[in-house]
């Protein structure tokens, strides 16, 4: 069974085995006591299920599944997936799932999390978001370094004056501390 199927099915597994449970238990006050056609059928489910939910216990570090919109709580959504990919190596062209750039990063983060594309170039990610100040940045925003007029690099705002980002050859991405003033905010609309 795929991943994704498994993972679809876990919800319904996991209601259909309470569900089994507190039956038998609310038939005479534990899964045994209720009889051994309840108490045989709850171990035949169980052991049809336990290999499926076994497969979807495991941590996934790369979020798969799709997001369509900002709805919910997109900001989590977009932080969740850029932890997911710390320690990844940075490579120069790359947008994942492995190996990033900063705005390979960026794009891969957004795309995973909210399902909205962002092109792979640090001043073209900037010229599609909202400039916004400083004191209006909250975390899964994005930050644009800049270097004269030149924006050369591109990271997710992680809250507290810090970013997560894909740094450059020879690093890993990682979370840390904004390094210059040098900076601006950019919202993804």
């Amino acid at each position: 069974m795929s991943p994704r199927i498994s993972g679809l099915l876990r919800p319904a597994v996991n209601t259909t085995m309470a569900l089994g449970v507190a039956g038998a238990v609310a038939l005479g006050g534990s899964p045994t006591a209720a009889g051994p056609s309840v108490a045989a059928s709850g171990q035949q489910v169980a052991s049809q299920i336990t290999p499926a939910a076994s497969m979807t216990t495991g941590t996934r570090r790369h979020h798969r599944h799709k997001h369509h919109g900002f709805r919910g709580d997109w900001r989590a959504r977009v932080l969740r997936v850029a932890r997911a990919q710390t320690g990844d190596q940075y490579r120069y062209g790359a947008a994942g799932p492995n190996a990033f750039d900063c705005s390979g990063l960026t794009s891969y983060v957004y795309r995973v999390a909210t399902g909205r594309r962002l092109p792979h170039s640090s001043s073209a990610q900037q010229g599609s978001t909202r400039r916004i100040s400083a004191a209006s940045a909250r975390p899964g925003d994005l930050v644009f370094f800049h270097d004269g007029g030149h924006v050369y690099h591109v990271a997710i705002y992680a809250g507290h004056h810090t970013v997560i980002h894909a740094p450059y050859p020879g690093q890993r991405v990682k979370r840390e501390r904004i390094w210059t003033s040098a900076v601006t905010y950019g919202r993804v609309a």
